[in-house]
């Protein structure tokens, strides 16, 4: 069964639902409060079949549309944004306001901005304009049309957009009678976007670690003292996980890095314990289960040390590092930063979810 096929059975019985619902306006679809917008980590990367802008775009929409409204939910976001923007955030010389905000193309469907080409109703220019915040506008109208999820995509789209495929042919439609046919136009393109990109990793692949717990935990290269060795008595296969993690030092956090250029929290402790002959899980959650619990007392190098992050807590850690020794941390840290070695006391300064010992 193709994507396409998949997704759109989740939104069986839409023709019906929206003939009885008929097209909900925008100003319905944003009344009330503000719904709760937790933080987003948004990977990156090319995609198949569009531009380097495009794909950032599209990994925005689908990291944004499916925290809140799950995999479906970005599906519609995707299809919309291919149908109205082919992926860009599109300036509008009808709307002056957006003029001076960085674009990627000019559109010009009355006052319409961005990827979802959203009117001035949907919210102010630079909301309209940025990627992250136009989706969440319009995830907060699509969470606003009752039944949505039982709709059929394009019908879901079409009553957020409220585009001219009404499904009563004019010549604004080109004589369509297909509800939302232009979004449907985009469903097989849309699919296989969603599927090239994923649903994206569990959430603790995104959770760095705090910033008062990346304090240099010596004075040499990343972090590690100068003349640093492992201490004596580390057991073999330790002793090449920790190595592996130290020649990392300097790489790049990139989220879902699994090597060798780039590397986040998790996936560099995976691959130092890969290389050491040990399999462990991919994310934080996984890896907190792997190996045997042990103490501060007791913790060795090549240890893992989970704690919050960012976004995570004590009960559901989101960041892990691995202890190396003499008092010391290897973490990949986050988005901007590389891996660096960090004190213990000061990566655990905001709490320790856990310590596991492997081998």
């Amino acid at each position: 069964m193709s994507l396409a096929k998949a997704v759109t059975g989740l939104f069986a019985g839409g023709a019906a639902l929206l003939g009885g619902l008929g097209v909900v306006t925008v100003a319905a679809a944003q009344s009330g409060a503000q719904p709760s917008r937790p933080p987003v980590c948004v990977s990156s990367g090319p995609v198949a079949g569009l531009t380097l802008a495009q794909a950032q775009n599209a990994r925005t929409i689908i990291a944004t549309g499916t925290q809140r409204a799950g995999r479906a939910g970005a599906y519609i976001a995707v299809m919309v944004a291919l149908a109205e923007s082919d992926l860009r955030i599109l300036s509008n010389p009808n709307d002056p306001s957006g003029a001076s905000l960085p674009s990627q193309g000019v559109g010009f469907d009355h006052d319409s901005l961005g990827l979802f080409q959203q009117r001035p109703d949907w919210g102010s220019a630079a909301q309209r304009m940025d990627a992250k915040e136009s989706t969440q506008l319009f995830v907060d109208a699509l969470l606003r049309v009752p039944g949505w999820q039982s709709m059929t995509p394009w019908y879901a789209a079409q009553a957020v957009q409220r585009s001219a495929f009404t499904g009563r042919p004019s010549g604004a439609n080109g004589g369509s009678s297909v509800v939302g046919e232009n979004y449907q136009r985009q469903a097989a393109r849309a699919s296989a976007i969603l599927g090239s990109v994923g649903s994206g990793p569990p959430g603790d692949l995104c959770s760095g670690a705090p910033a008062d717990a990346l304090t240099p935990g010596g004075t040499g290269t990343n972090g590690l003292p100068a003349g640093f060795t492992i201490p004596a008595g580390t057991s073999p296969r330790a002793t090449i996980a920790v190595s592996f993690a130290v020649a990392q030092l300097g790489k790049p956090y990139l989220w879902g890095g699994n090597g060798p250029r780039s590397f986040d929290c998790s996936g560099l402790t995976q691959q130092a314990w890969r290389r050491a002959g040990v399999g462990i899980g991919r994310v934080v959650g996984q890896q907190l289960r792997d190996g045997t619990a042990t103490t501060i007392t007791s913790l060795a190098p090549g240890d893992l040390v989970m704690i919050p992050g960012s976004t995570g807590s004590l009960a559901a850690p989101g960041h892990v590092g691995m202890y190396i020794g003499r008092g010391l941390v290897v973490n990949a840290p986050r988005t901007g930063d590389v891996v660096r070695v960090v004190s213990y006391k000061s990566f655990v300064s905001e709490g320790l979810a856990g310590l596991r010992h492997m081998a």
